[in-house]
């Protein structure tokens, strides 16, 4: 996927997440049915590039990438070992079912992550929306001194506070908003 200028929301449904969608010289999710079957094909690599708000590049890579069938909930298969300028990593992804508004996979009890964030992704149960002092949910996704959102390490498609941006853990042990990601697959 791309997101560019961020003209394109990514708060889909499942439907749209499988078959794909937006503008390939834009911001587009390629559709989780094309990365099942390219996937499983051969192997693949991972990539993600991302430009922070104040112009650094950094990128995470993963030496294998494969999700599994509709039928699966395309689960996140299979992921290297990982590489890269971030600290960002989604193990804690890997083995998770696909998530979008309306279908909750994902295993956090308290509500839908994907509704929450406003993106279909690979949520983990561990990172979706919690908070340091361990008393609730960050409604708002905010860094206050009382509830430290970590969710935004969750994903990278989705809104933060209810804008086009979203925040990855860098290796300065801080969140910086995103102005470009993109996710890349090739055959090892």
């Amino acid at each position: 996927f791309s997101t560019s200028q961020w003209n394109y929301q990514f708060y889909q449904n499942w439907d749209a997440y499988k078959k794909g969608f937006g503008d390939l010289n834009d911001d587009f999710w390629l559709g989780n049915e094309k990365l099942y079957y390219l996937t499983n094909q051969t192997g693949y690599t991972l990539r993600f590039d991302v430009i922070t708000l104040g112009g650094d590049q950094k990128y995470a890579s993963y030496t294998e990438y494969q999700i599994e069938s509709e039928s699966n909930k395309h689960r996140l298969n299979k992921l290297g070992s990982h590489g890269g300028t971030t600290g960002w990593r989604i193990y804690n992804n890997w083995g998770k079912a696909f998530s979008t508004y309306d279908r909750d996979n994902d295993d956090c009890d308290a509500f839908n992550c994907a509704n929450r964030h406003r993106s279909g992704w690979w949520h983990s149960d561990h990172w979706c929306a919690t908070c340091d002092n361990n008393n609730g949910y960050c409604d708002q996704f905010h860094v206050s001194g009382s509830c430290h959102s970590v969710c935004t390490s969750d994903n990278l498609n989705g809104d933060y506070n209810g804008v086009g941006g979203e925040n990855v853990f860098s290796n300065h042990n801080a969140y910086c908003s995103l102005n470009f990601t993109e996710m890349k697959i090739r055959p090892s």
